[in-house]
């Protein structure tokens, strides 16, 4: 088993794309070579806490989670190859505690969201931990596994991606090797004590995400020193024992169109040395 061959993030649910149906996206996974597949939807698109404008293929309701649940299972048979997990998505400000029984008992596992403010270094840093905190509490009391995705989403969409290119991103000087960046650059570029985060996650045993929509947005600024430095954060991750996961973060399968065709990010696990045995998750949820 390769990297590229596990997928713990793929959306297919209510945001699946226009006359697509449930079994095309499993489909494409098979063909793209996924032969383990966290299929996944944000949970607040059924228990949301504002009203929902956008279109949704489910009722946003527990029935309407319960019947994407069911089509998955369903479909199982018809794809031998691949096997097929069921993870619901669960946003920063989402109750954990009042989480129905019946999306615990359906679930293989979590993916959960850390808490993105925009703060200091330790304010951003403290809501991060509390968030693991509140996380770990949960997979306590419901015996499931989860880890945290997509860690560094918020400062890349805030310096790269929502705002204009703040000045001194640009002058991040590309350097010989990922990992020639201190650590004070890394941390004031995150806005986040990396460090002081992975300890935690390490302490409650919640493995991070290296995630390929990330990646995609990070590649997308065209700035090489972006990537790099991003790569050098999670080897700061690495660095303190924690496991990181893979997941493509896909919405849709138009390949590298945006936020629909995304990547399993191989090169990223490639660059820290991981292969699919060092991934201590598998052994959680298979």
């Amino acid at each position: 088993m390769f990297i590229h061959n596990v997928d713990l993030h793929f959306h297919a649910g209510q945001e699946r794309q226009p006359d697509v149906t449930l079994g095309q996206y499993f489909d494409y996974a098979q063909k793209t070579g996924r032969k383990i597949l966290g299929v996944t939807d944000h949970y607040g698109l059924y228990f949301p806490q504002r009203e929902i404008t956008r279109r949704c293929m489910y009722k946003n309701s527990l029935d309407g989670l319960i019947e994407y649940r069911e089509d998955v299972e369903a479909l199982k048979s018809s794809f031998p190859d691949i096997t097929i997990l069921f993870a619901p998505e669960i946003g920063p400000r989402d109750d954990l505690k009042s989480m129905p029984s019946q999306v615990i008992d359906m679930s293989d596992y979590f993916i959960a969201e850390p808490l993105h403010t925009e703060g200091s270094i330790d304010d951003n840093t403290n809501s991060f931990i509390s968030r693991l905190y509140e996380i770990s509490d949960f997979m306590q009391a419901t015996g499931k596994p989860i880890y945290t995705a997509h860690p560094f989403r918020s400062a890349i969409n805030h310096r790269l991606i929502k705002r204009k290119i703040e000045p001194w991103v640009t002058r991040i000087v590309y350097r010989d090797h990922w990992g020639d960046f201190s650590y004070e650059e890394i941390r004031d570029f995150f806005m986040l004590d990396i460090k002081r985060v992975a300890k935690a996650s390490r302490k409650l045993d919640i493995p991070i995400e290296i995630n390929g929509n990330t990646q995609y947005r990070t590649r997308s600024s065209n700035l090489p020193a972006a990537l790099q430095i991003l790569w050098a954060a999670l080897g700061v991750i690495l660095d303190e024992g924690v496991d990181l996961v893979p997941g493509s973060d896909l919405h849709g399968f138009v390949a590298g169109v945006g936020n629909i065709g995304q990547y399993v990010p191989v090169d990223c696990f490639e660059a820290l040395g991981i292969e699919y045995d060092d991934i201590r998750f598998m052994k959680k949820i298979l």
